[in-house]
């Protein structure tokens, strides 16, 4: 049975993971690539949620853990991990991070309206009803964005 949409509401699609015991939803339109057991290099003074650099395409790729990222949990080493190789805004340009997840879930999608569309207020990121439970929104750039401005906020700047 197709279901009609309600004036103001729009389609949108997600790559569902597991971080700990959280559901992310992150926008498909942001995947490039999952990568599972992507090797990374440990970076000496670096925060804990960055485990590591990792190459991709020749490139370096600095790989996060969603779980400590988002909610500013504690990584867990939980061994085996899949990398979702998300594309970000940067200052200049559009650059590749990888997000550690625990578990890749499904592709899905979800109809929000267009008040509700975004990443929410402030840096707190929204929630969508997935399959019966609820996901948080990742937006990468938003993350990234609260983050530096926080550590600036932090540091005098």
């Amino acid at each position: 049975m197709i279901q009609e949409k309600a004036r103001g509401e729009k389609d949108r699609n997600f790559l569902l993971v597991r971080s700990g015991e959280s559901r992310y939803a992150l926008p498909v339109s942001i995947v490039q690539r999952i990568v599972h057991d992507l090797p990374s290099h440990p970076v000496p003074g670096a925060q804990p949620r960055l485990l590591g650099l990792a190459q991709f395409a020749g490139e370096p790729l600095p790989v996060l853990d969603l779980l400590a990222t988002v909610e500013g949990e504690k990584v867990t080493n939980s061994g085996t991990r899949t990398t979702v190789i998300v594309s970000h805004r940067t200052r200049s340009d559009r650059s590749l991070l990888g997000l550690a997840v625990a578990e890749v879930l499904n592709i899905c999608q979800t109809a929000k309206t267009e008040e509700t569309d975004g990443f929410g207020d402030g840096c707190a990121p929204e929630t969508v009803e997935i399959e019966g439970r609820t996901a948080k929104v990742v937006n990468v750039d938003e993350i990234l964005g609260c983050e530096t401005r926080d550590s600036g906020a932090k540091n005098g700047r």
